[in-house]
C-alpha cells in the first residue's frame, strides 16, 4: 500500500543532497562558527559559503543575508523592519 504525506507546512522530506550535505557538517564541520578554533573556523567557512551561495540566487550581498535560530525570530526580524521601514524616525508599535 502506498503512504502519502500531506503535512509539508509542518515539515518536509528533505532532498537527499541536503542530507550529504547537511551530514558532513553535522559529523566533520560541527564547530562554534564564532570561536578562534580549528573546528569553528570551518564552521564559519561553510556558513559563509553558504551565505554567498543564497546572495548570488537573490540578487545579494552576504552581508543582507541574516540567518535565525527559527521562525518566530525571523518573524520578528522582518515585523521590525516593516515597521522602522514605513515609520522612518518615528515612534514604532507593532
Amino acid at each position: 500500500m502506498a503512504r502519502y504525506y500531506f503535512d509539508h507546512n509542518a515539515t518536509t522530506p528533505p532532498d537527499p543532497e541536503v542530507v550529504e550535505v547537511v551530514g558532513h557538517a553535522l559529523t566533520d564541520d560541527f564547530g562554534n562558527p564564532s570561536s578562534v578554533h580549528h573546528f569553528g573556523q570551518r564552521a564559519k567557512a561553510l556558513l559563509d559559503e553558504a551565505r554567498s551561495a543564497v546572495a548570488d540566487l537573490i540578487g545579494a550581498e552576504p552581508a543582507e543575508i541574516v540567518l535565525t535560530s527559527g521562525g518566530t525570530e525571523a518573524d520578528n526580524l522582518a515585523l521590525r523592519g516593516a515597521a522602522e521601514a514605513l515609520e522612518p524616525g518615528g515612534r514604532r508599535r507593532l
